[in-house]
């Protein structure tokens, strides 16, 4: 079992960690696409990347795969699906954007092992 301050470990070198301790965590709070986004866009902004260009990357690769192969795949499918008109900020690209997005970022939420170290 993961100790629940590795969960968000990664092995691109990011890591997350809560500011409280575990016994504040609660496993009923809603979590909203748009805050992902945003501590998302953060964390990469952080550690040298354009985070919301990386973003909106993540979600014009995702659009473009119709059939997702693999667990890995469908939890991204999900997670950058378009779902309420609080995202599109990130969802409202045309073709240009994308590509855009696609050059400014060099990171892609499809290049990452499916195998990494947990």
């Amino acid at each position: 079992m993961v100790p629940w301050n590795q969960i968000f470990a990664q092995a691109l070198g990011f890591r997350m960690n809560w500011n409280d301790p575990p016994d504040s965590f609660h496993p009923y709070h809603r979590l909203y696409r748009r805050t992902v986004y945003n501590h998302l866009e953060t964390l990469l902004d952080r550690n040298g990347l354009e985070g919301f260009h990386c973003v909106r990357r993540a979600i014009c690769e995702m659009d473009k795969i119709s059939q997702p192969r693999g667990i890995y795949y469908k939890i991204l499918k999900m997670v950058f699906r378009r779902n309420s008109a609080a995202t599109d900020k990130w969802h409202n690209a045309t073709e240009e954007d994308c590509k855009l997005s696609i050059t400014t970022c060099p990171f892609s939420m499809l290049e990452v092992s499916t195998y990494t170290d947990f």
